[in-house]
C-alpha cells in the first residue's frame, strides 16, 4: 500500500541560511550555531534557541549536530544526522522504508519557536530562506514532499510567500495556532487566506509555542509544552471557525497537526454549546455577540475540508472518527523527533478498535486528498 505520513520533519542546519537562499542584505545576520555541554543552539539576534529553561521556554529538535557531531539529545535518535538534516536524501528514504511509509510530507523544527526575533524584516528573511532551501533540496522527490512557512507579521510579505511556495512545488502552508498574540479572524490577516485560496495550497496549523502571551506564563518546559505548545492548534481551528474565515473562503483545506485527536470533541461541542446560546438567546438582545459565522461548527467539518491528526495510540480515535468521519483523520509520523513513536504506520494498522476502511482512509487516501498527492 502507499501509505503516506502527513507530518514528518527537519532538522534545521548551517546551509538552510546560506548564501545561496539568505536574502543578501540579511547575511550580516545569519543564524549561527554554538555548542555547549554536548549540546547546540542556534544564536539569531543575539538570542540562543532553543531555550529549555525559564520564561517563554520551548524546546527544539535542531540544532542536531555541532562541527558534524550529533549533540546528547540527537545521539539517543535511532535515525541518522544526514536523515534528520536531510543532508543525504537516500538516508531519510531508508528510514521511511523501514517504517513502511510510502511519502512524507516534511514540516519545520526552529520554526516551531515564535517570535526567533523582534526584526520582522530578518524572520521574513529567515523565512523565506527555509523555503528556497528545503524546495531546492527536494526539488523532483516525489517521495518527500514539503510544507512550507509564512511570516504571519507580515502579511504582505506572507503573501509573497505563500506564492513562491506555490512555484518551489510545497504541498502546504505551515502556520502555528496563533499569529503571534493575533487569532486566524484578525482581518489583517484575510490577504494570506486569499492567497492560499488562490493557490489551492492547504493550511497547515501545527502545534508550537505561537503566542508570546501564553508562552511567557511559564518557566518550566513541562506545563509549556501542554498548553502553551498545544492549545494554540485549538484556538487555531476556533478562530476559523467563529471569525468566519471558512465562509469566507469555503474550499479552503485545513489540517491540524501533532495535538493528537481527543481534544477535538471538547472543542467542538463547546462551540456548539457556545453558538447556540449566543445565536439564540445572548444576540436577542445585543446584536454584536451574534456570531460571525453562518452554519453551526460541525457543518464546517461534514464538508470534508477539515482533517485531523491523530497519534497511533489515542485511545479515543473511535469516538473522534464516529463524532467528524473516517473521511477527516490522517497521521503523523513526526520523525525524526525524539519524542516520536516508530513504526507508527504498523500501530495504527494493528488497532483492533477501527475499521479497516478507516484505517486505509487514514493511512492513504485522507492524506493523498488533504494535500494533492496522486494515489
Amino acid at each position: 500500500m502507499k501509505y503516506i505520513d502527513a507530518d514528518g520533519h527537519v532538522e534545521e542546519c548551517l546551509p538552510t541560511f546560506s548564501d545561496k537562499y539568505l536574502d543578501p542584505a540579511f547575511r550580516p545576520l545569519r543564524p549561527t550555531v554554538i555548542g555547549r555541554d554536548g549540546l547546540a543552539y542556534w544564536v539569531i539576534d543575539e538570542q540562543m534557541f532553543p531555550r529549555r529553561v525559564g520564561k517563554g521556554c520551548n524546546n527544539l529538535g535542531t540544532p542536531a549536530s555541532y562541527d558534524g557531531k550529533p549533540t546528547r539529545h540527537t545521539a539517543l535518535k535511532p535515525d541518522s544526522i544526514e536523515s534528520m538534516e536531510l543532508t543525504d536524501i537516500g538516508a531519510r528514504l531508508r528510514s521511511m522504508d523501514e517504517e513502511e511509509i510510502a511519502i512524507q510530507v516534511v514540516y519545520p523544527s526552529l520554526f516551531l519557536a515564535y517570535p526567533l526575533t523582534s526584526n520582522t524584516a530578518l524572520s521574513t528573511a529567515l523565512y523565506s530562506s527555509y523555503n528556497r532551501w528545503l524546495g531546492d533540496r527536494l526539488s523532483g522527490n516525489e517521495r518527500i514532499q514539503w510544507a512550507a512557512i509564512a511570516n504571519l507579521d507580515d502579511v504582505g510579505a506572507a503573501v509573497q510567500q505563500v506564492r513562491e511556495a506555490k512555484s518551489l512545488g510545497a504541498s502546504a502552508v505551515m502556520v502555528l495556532g496563533t499569529a503571534g498574540d493575533l487569532t486566524f479572524d484578525h482581518p489583517t490577516l484575510l490577504p494570506f487566506f486569499e492567497s492560499l485560496a488562490q493557490t489551492n495550497l492547504p493550511l497547515a496549523v501545527h502545534v508550537g509555542w505561537s503566542c508570546p502571551a501564553l508562552n511567557n506564563i511559564y518557566s518550566h518546559i513541562y506545563p509549556s509544552g501542554v498548553i502553551a505548545f498545544l492549545v494554540p492548534v485549538m484556538m487555531g481551528l476556533v478562530a476559523l471557525i467563529s471569525g468566519g474565515v471558512l465562509d469566507r473562503f469555503p474550499d479552503l483545506r485545513v489540517t491540524f497537526r501533532e495535538a493528537g485527536c481527543q481534544w477535538v470533541h471538547f472543542v467542538l461541542e463547546r462551540m456548539d454549546h457556545r453558538f447556540r446560546r449566543t445565536r439564540n438567546q445572548l444576540s436577542t438582545f445585543h446584536s454584536q455577540t451574534a456570531p460571525h459565522h453562518d452554519l453551526p461548527p460541525m457543518e464546517y467539518v461534514r464538508k470534508g475540508n477539515l482533517f485531523f491528526s491523530t497519534e497511533a495510540d489515542d485511545v479515543l480515535l473511535p469516538q473522534v472518527i464516529d463524532l467528524v468521519g473516517e473521511d477527516n483523520m490522517v497521521f503523523g509520523s513526526d520523525m525524526p523527533h525524539g519524542d516520536r513513536e516508530p513504526f507508527v504506520v504498523r500501530k495504527v494498522k494493528e488497532r483492533k478498535d477501527i475499521s479497516d476502511s478507516a484505517k486505509l482512509k487514514i493511512l492513504e487516501s485522507n492524506p493523498a486528498r488533504l494535500y494533492g498527492l496522486p494515489l
